[in-house]
């Protein structure tokens, strides 16, 4: 028969069980994204990964959102993330100088710590690309291109940017510029604006080899879908052997260009977006705990991607 000290023993035990269950499964972490718009090409490669970074973090609880492009949006979304507040907020809105006081304000009140993507928000941390780097590299590439296809030619320069979105495309145009310029001092550089629209890119670029007939012409384009709207114009020009195009983004639509024997598209400065989400990730579970992270955090992966290297990073 089980004696009165053995039974006393089996209840303490299981009244401590019952009264800790806590130990046996943690809280996990609830982390809200929003992207600047799930679906553009860049925003949904974006979106993959977060995904998948989240369903390697069983400690985490994702809650999604979308901003987008559109600050009324990010304010009602930053409206959402203040009512739910979640342990880390990660903010991903491209115009963000149209709606970051208020989105600030609703999230800082909140006490929601908050990670903020490509445009600061506040004083918040800042996940960016280098976009010094992407414009320097991809205008350096651009460059060497040039003069191992034309040597001795000065080429006619066109940079088609987008600098009434902000400082993130000034500095990369501004960047690309440089790079040109230490390879073709004195050269003639013409700016445009896309508008962010392939269709304006396009017909800039038309307009532009049609001002300069039987002269070589670099285009630098600050994304990919202007890059592949400028080579569109050269090849619907006639003009395809007197042009080189490089841009920024790393998408795969600028892949099968890269890649064609003799191309014109030189290559294209790569963000890694579908990795984004793993380091985005880390960054805001270590301000849930209330660990310190840089100012500003960076990629792991950033890369100008031409014919030597694209096969390596993107087998087919």
């Amino acid at each position: 028969m089980p004696t009165r000290r053995n039974v006393l023993m089996l209840l303490s035990s299981y009244l401590g069980l019952a009264c800790f269950p806590a130990f046996a499964q943690p809280k996990k972490k609830r982390i809200a994204f929003a992207n600047y718009n799930d679906e553009s090409s860049f925003g949904v490669l974006i979106l993959r990964g977060v995904q998948a970074a989240a369903k390697a973090r069983p400690d985490v609880e994702m809650l999604y959102y979308d901003n987008k492009q559109d600050a009324a949006q990010a304010v009602a979304v930053a409206r959402q993330v203040a009512t739910v507040r979640p342990d880390a907020f990660i903010e991903y809105n491209s115009i963000a100088t149209a709606a970051n006081q208020q989105v600030a304000r609703l999230i800082e009140a909140a006490k929601v710590p908050m990670l903020s993507v490509q445009v600061r928000v506040a004083n918040t941390p800042l996940f960016a690309v280098d976009n010094e780097l992407a414009g320097y590299e991809s205008g350096k590439g651009l460059a060497a291109a040039a003069k191992a296809r034309w040597p001795g030619a000065v080429p006619q320069v066109l940079i088609i940017g987008l600098p009434e979105s902000g400082q993130i495309y000034i500095d990369r145009a501004e960047a690309a510029r440089k790079a040109i310029l230490e390879a073709f001092p004195g050269a003639k550089v013409e700016d445009f604006s896309s508008k962010n629209d392939p269709n304006v890119a396009r017909q800039i670029a038309t307009d532009f080899l049609t001002k300069n007939p039987g002269k070589k012409a670099i285009i630098w384009a600050h994304i990919d879908a202007v890059g592949i709207a400028s080579i569109t114009a050269a090849r619907n020009s006639g003009r395809e052997q007197d042009v080189l195009v490089s841009s920024t983004g790393g998408e795969v639509v600028a892949f099968p260009e890269i890649r064609k024997p003799n191309s014109s598209y030189v290559g294209t400065f790569s963000f890694f977006p579908e990795s984004w989400g793993k380091d985005m990730l880390e960054a805001a579970i270590k301000l849930a705990d209330k660990q310190p992270i840089p100012d500003i955090v960076r990629p792991s992966k950033q890369l100008f991607i031409d014919k030597s290297n694209i096969d390596t990073l993107f087998p087919k």
